[in-house]
C-alpha cells in the first residue's frame, strides 16, 4: 500500500471475475469506434484531423521527455510551436482540444482560425483559435492545429495539450521519475504491481466502466488537467442520499480555463475501486459540472479522477487507440 498522504491511500485488490453489478449500458453515441479522451478543463468541438509526423527512423521510437510539476500538481511538458520555444504546456488526458494562451498567440503572431464553440467545466463559451502549423514534443511533429485561445491567467501555463495531441499514442506518466515517455499505441507490460483498466470514449476521453463505490457502477474520466476529482450530484446522493450536501463545512472556488469560477463542496469518499485499484479516503470536490451533462453522466454516478489521485501512483499510462489505463503503485 502507498500512502496518500495523512488522509488517503491507495492499494491494489485482487481482480475479481463476477463483477459485483454490471455496469449500465452508456448512450449509443457515447461509444466510438476510435478513440480520440475541466483547474478543469476545455471540451471543444473537434478540430479538424491533424496528421503527425516526426523524424526519420523515430516513427516506432519511445521518447522520455522531462516533466515539470506547476504549483497544483499538474504536469508540464516543453513544447516547441512553429519552431520557437520551448514553451510550458500542460498535459491534459481530459480535454479533446490542444489550447494556447492567447498571450503566446500574439507574440508568435499566430492568425486566426475558426470561432468554435468550447464546452469546458462550467459552461459554454464561444472562442477564437489560432492555428498552430507545427508543434513539436519532442521528435514528434503535430502539422495544423486550430488551437483555442484563453488567458494565461485562468490557464495556468503557456498552454495545454489535449488528446488531439495525444490520439494515437501510448503516454506513461512516470510520476518517480518525472519523465514522460511517448510511444506509438501499444500494450503496457504487466507485473503485479500494474493495474490495467479498459475504457470507452466520448469526445477524445477516456471513461473507464470498470469502476464502483459502495459497490455500484461509477464512470471515471481520466483529466490530469485538473488539480482536483470532482464527483457529480449523482455521486454525491449515492453517498448521502442527497444530490446536495447542506452538512459540507468546506468549500472552495475553481477557475475554468475561461476564466468562469463556481464554488465546489468538498468532502471524502471512504472507498472506491477502479478495476484492481482501491482508493481509501479520497478527497472529492462535488459540482454539477458542465462536463457531465455534456458526457451524458447526469443521472449515473461520474468522477473526474484528477491530479490529486494519480500524482500518488509511482506511473500512469493512457492508451486512447487501446481505450485503456494502467496504474502502478511500486
Amino acid at each position: 500500500m502507498a500512502s496518500l498522504g495523512p488522509s488517503a491511500a491507495l492499494a491494489i485488490t485482487p481482480a475479481s471475475t463476477t463483477p459485483d453489478l454490471a455496469p449500465p449500458a452508456l448512450a449509443a453515441d457515447l461509444i466510438s469506434a476510435i478513440p480520440t479522451i475541466s483547474a478543469l478543463v476545455p471540451t471543444a468541438v473537434p478540430s479538424p484531423a491533424a496528421p503527425a509526423s516526426s523524424a526519420p527512423g523515430a516513427a516506432q521510437a519511445a521518447e522520455n521527455l522531462k516533466l515539470a510539476q506547476d504549483p497544483t500538481s499538474r504536469l508540464r511538458l516543453a513544447v516547441m510551436v512553429n519552431g520557437q520555444g520551448p514553451f510550458d504546456f500542460l498535459i491534459d488526458t481530459g480535454s479533446d482540444r490542444t489550447v494556447i494562451s492567447s498571450e503566446l498567440a500574439i507574440t508568435l503572431k499566430l492568425p486566426n482560425g475558426p470561432r468554435v464553440i468550447m464546452h469546458e467545466s462550467a459552461g459554454v463559451d464561444d472562442v477564437q483559435t489560432v492555428v498552430i502549423e507545427h508543434l513539436a514534443i519532442g521528435s514528434r511533429v503535430i502539422d495544423h492545429i486550430e488551437a483555442p485561445a484563453v488567458g494565461a491567467v485562468s490557464l495556468g501555463a503557456d498552454g495545454m495539450l489535449g488528446v488531439d495531441s495525444l490520439r494515437n499514442l501510448h503516454i506513461v506518466m512516470d510520476f518517480k521519475a518525472m519523465r514522460l515517455s511517448s510511444s506509438p499505441s501499444r500494450a503496457e507490460p504487466f507485473d503485479g504491481h500494474t493495474i490495467v483498466v479498459h475504457g470507452r470514449s466520448r469526445f477524445g476521453q477516456l471513461i473507464l466502466v470498470d469502476a464502483r463505490v459502495r459497490g455500484v457502477p461509477v464512470f471515471v474520466v481520466l483529466d490530469s488537467g485538473s488539480q482536483l476529482s470532482v464527483g457529480n450530484p449523482a455521486l454525491l446522493k449515492l453517498l448521502t442520499g442527497s444530490s446536495t450536501h447542506p452538512g459540507a463545512r468546506r468549500q472552495v472556488e475553481i477557475i475554468s480555463v475561461t476564466g468562469r469560477k463556481m464554488m465546489v463542496e468538498l468532502d471524502d469518499i471512504a472507498e472506491a475501486h477502479i478495476g484492481g485499484l482501491e482508493i481509501r479516503n479520497m478527497p472529492l470536490a462535488f459540482a454539477q459540472l458542465h462536463t457531465f451533462d455534456r458526457f451524458g453522466l447526469i443521472d449515473q454516478p461520474a468522477l473526474l479522477l484528477g491530479m490529486d489521485v494519480l500524482s500518488q501512483c509511482q506511473r500512469v499510462s493512457v492508451d486512447l487507440r487501446r481505450r485503456e489505463a494502467t496504474f502502478t503503485l511500486n
